[in-house]
């Protein structure tokens, strides 16, 4: 019963600060991994293999690049990639099988190595999982 409820509760904050963003045209950017490290060093890194890993916990992206590519909710900020985004859109439309995604989990976040579109289009549909190759860091 609770976990249908944080469940619940979390798709409402996401669709609250979805309607926030789009009403004042400020988005919030998307958080880094080297901020979440905060100049903290790594003391250990494991591969966790393929997991299925819950769309509320992807906080951000491992690339500081990206971060300028799409806002917090992980929608994109420039229109120099619609084409991919609209490209992943239909494949997954299509029940089309796609790869999983990479991400870097610190803590009880995770951070997107690549697949930033595949976690746009997912959280936009709604989705509640998506597969991901995991690679956990232990920070000092």
């Amino acid at each position: 019963m609770f976990a249908a409820t944080t469940t619940q509760s979390q798709k409402s904050t996401s669709w609250m600060n979805k309607v926030v963003s789009r009403f004042t045209q400020k988005a919030a950017a998307l958080p880094t991994l080297s901020q979440a490290m905060a100049g903290r060093a790594i003391a250990e890194t494991t591969y966790q293999g393929i997991c299925q890993v819950p769309l509320s916990q992807i906080k951000g992206t491992a690339s500081d690049g990206r971060s300028r590519d799409f806002d917090a909710n992980f929608r994109l900020t420039k229109s120099h990639s619609n084409g991919r985004l609209h490209s992943v859109r239909q494949a997954r439309q299509q029940l089309a099988a796609l790869p999983p995604i990479s991400l870097v989990r610190v803590g009880s976040s995770y951070y997107v190595q690549d697949g930033h579109h595949r976690v746009s289009v997912f959280r936009d549909c709604e989705q509640d999982v998506i597969t991901a190759h995991v690679t956990v860091l232990v920070l000092q």
